[in-house]
């Protein structure tokens, strides 16, 4: 009976998100290590997302059990429970495991044994993953071609020539930022996690640079899954993020890029989760993009900064000039920022869905 109850949790947790994760000891482990048998026993009802009234009819629960319930899962990072923007009535919804319960379980920063027993599961999770795309690589490309991205690259804050009028309204992370009352830093998980296996960042020192904006703060906030900061604060984190070469990842509401931005990660080639599955070759690198970097030839010099610090490793030196490989440019900025003499330039595309398929091993 043990065995089927964390057996349901786990698909109701991988049916909550968008990656078709398998069910496997690792992340059976894993659920053990974050909730007790009574919360697995339980969060097979959220087949959705769901309100109060909606819980109830589905579960045997009093009404001061139910509370007690939806409490624990949302301090530990398993539900969150977010008022919805029109009604005002607080939903409910499940985490799947990635994304989801790899960030809130690792975005507070604590360094007990059970966070680091988590980082090691999540590590071999992200290596399981990767086994499994690469046994069937490709139909799981195909698939994952019909699947819309979840994040969407802004450009760092600089000149960006024009060749398209097609493109996002607040295109830049400071018009994001301005545009919300509440935010949010939490620590990168990502980093965090990294930090925990013994493999350091090599991009920045930084770990408190991921942003979480409007209700979604409040959340994180009251949980204490991150800390309160003033849109001054947040501008000046993002200008580090911008110094150390880090790549701004927006995430929308319902993954849906008309809807407004939710959050926003700092993200590095060596640590990030999309750029760490990538390399290992368990997932495409897939988000919205609107631009793409130019290179002046007549204007490079050949010195090697742009391939160095390029996250998609898209950026190779030929006869001494700088080479961008299209089809691996996520428009990021982040070469066009660092580059000495100015010789790229971002230039805006209209939104594109960027696919880069991760290596065949």
């Amino acid at each position: 009976m043990n065995e089927q109850i964390w057996q349901e949790a786990a698909k109701a947790s991988i049916g909550a998100g968008a990656i078709p994760i398998p069910v496997t000891g690792t992340l059976i482990e894993l659920l053990q290590t974050i909730m007790d048998e009574k919360e697995a026993q339980f969060i097979p009802v959220f087949t959705k997302p769901m309100n109060i009234k909606e819980i109830k009819e589905k579960s045997n629960l009093s009404d001061e059990a139910l509370d007690k319930m939806l409490e624990g899962l949302m301090h530990k990072g398993i539900i969150t429970g977010i008022p919805s923007k029109n009604t005002g009535t607080v939903v409910y919804r499940l985490l799947p495991p990635i994304p989801g319960l790899f960030e809130f379980t690792l975005m507070r920063g604590g360094k007990t044994e059970k966070e680091k027993k988590l980082a090691k599961l999540f590590d071999q999770i992200f290596k399981e993953l990767s086994d499994l795309v690469q046994s069937s690589y490709d139909p799981v490309m195909d698939f994952l071609k019909t699947v819309p991205p979840i994040t969407r690259v802004v450009p760092v804050e600089q000149e960006v020539k024009e060749a398209h009028d097609d493109v996002l309204p607040y295109e830049d992370v400071k018009k994001i930022i301005e545009r919300f009352d509440t935010i949010a830093v939490s620590t990168c998980y990502c980093r965090h996690e990294k930090d925990l296996l013994g493999k350091s960042c090599h991009v920045t020192k930084e770990r408190e640079n991921c942003f979480i904006f409007g209700q979604t703060a409040e959340f994180v906030i009251k949980y204490n899954f991150g800390k309160k900061i003033s849109k001054d604060e947040a501008l000046k984190i993002m200008y580090k993020a911008r110094e150390d070469g880090l790549v701004h990842k927006a995430f929308h509401v319902k993954q849906d890029i008309n809807n407004e931005e939710f959050a926003i990660c700092n993200c590095c080639k060596c640590c990030c989760g999309t750029f760490q599955i990538y390399y290992i070759g368990g997932a495409p690198m897939q988000s919205y993009s609107s631009c793409m970097a130019r290179v002046d030839s007549s204007e490079c010099t050949g010195c090697g900064a742009c391939e160095d610090m390029c996250p998609m490793e898209a950026i190779s030196l030929v006869d001494d000039i700088a080479l961008i490989d299209k089809k691996k440019c996520i428009g990021c900025g982040v070469c066009s920022y660092h580059c000495p003499v100015s010789a790229i330039k971002l230039e805006r595309t209209g939104i594109r869905d960027v696919f880069v398929p991760p290596a065949r091993r």
